[in-house]
């Protein structure tokens, strides 16, 4: 499912750079409960690129993924796709509410006419037109034989 695409659906008129985000901050380490998990963490110096993004900002709190070991105390979990900003004035809408809403996207994309491309909208107007130097030429024989 398509999150963006559903709530565009849902509320045409919003603005998905300031009425709502969605992240998908792809796998996690999630530690499992009552796992000590601290020794995992560490603070790092920020690399010389990324000091220039963040005025103030000297340290990054990260995770050494090269002393994780699968399965031993904590799961890589994939959230995907979620909701981490909404803006707009109703409520935000539940997971079945974005599933309905996904659901008649995709219907209402099937439904669409497909868009021609120029070329073809071109021939299109191309024949309508000469149909209508058809029809105009038969009116103008039948009007110089009376």
């Amino acid at each position: 499912m398509n999150i963006s695409a559903a709530i565009m659906h849902m509320h045409p008129k919003s603005d998905p750079v300031h009425d709502f985000m969605v992240r998908d901050d792809g796998p996690e380490p999630v530690l499992r409960e009552g796992v000590d998990g601290h020794i995992r963490y560490e603070i790092r110096p920020l690399e010389e690129d990324e000091s220039k993004l963040i005025e103030g900002v000297h340290y990054r709190y990260a995770v050494d993924f090269n002393r994780l070991v699968e399965g031993v105390d904590y799961d890589i979990i994939e959230r995907g796709p979620y909701i981490a900003t909404w803006n707009l004035d109703s409520p935000q809408p539940t997971e079945a509410e974005l599933e309905a809403a996904w659901e008649a996207y995709l219907e209402a994309e099937a439904n669409k006419p497909p868009e021609l491309s120029e070329i073809e909208q071109l021939r299109t107007e191309n024949t309508a037109l000469q149909n209508r130097l058809q029809d105009v030429e038969v009116i103008m024989a039948e009007l110089l034989s009376i």
